[in-house]
């Protein structure tokens, strides 16, 4: 073998030896793009179920206030606590007068 045929089997040893190399890394790079995408994929999912529940409650919430707005609601619950306050003087009244009837009925039967 002549000087020259050994030199181009050296080089092409070299040479093959970094395309290897080069291709490893691409191997690596491309590998890593790969994983970087799946996570990608993976957020962008979880955002636009995020993005559904948030029209699912925008919806629910426009069909509440078409029934029921937040103000009538407030209006409603001082009207219970209002009918609820009447009730209990109510019962605080009656309460007064059967115990001055009961008074009344026991001083006459004494007199």
């Amino acid at each position: 073998m002549s000087q020259h045929e050994e030199n181009f089997k050296t080089l092409w040893a070299e040479y093959s030896k970094l395309v290897l190399k080069e291709l490893d890394r691409m191997n690596n790079n491309y590998e890593t793009l790969r994983e970087n995408i799946e996570n990608i994929n993976f957020k962008l999912n979880d955002v636009k179920n995020t993005e559904k529940s948030l029209q699912d409650v925008k919806i629910w919430q426009e069909k509440i206030n078409e029934v029921w707005s937040p103000s009538q609601m407030k209006e409603a619950k001082d009207e219970i606590y209002r009918q609820k306050n009447r009730w209990t003087a109510t019962i605080a009244i009656l309460l007064f007068v059967q115990v001055i009837i009961g008074i009344l009925v026991s001083l006459k039967t004494f007199f």
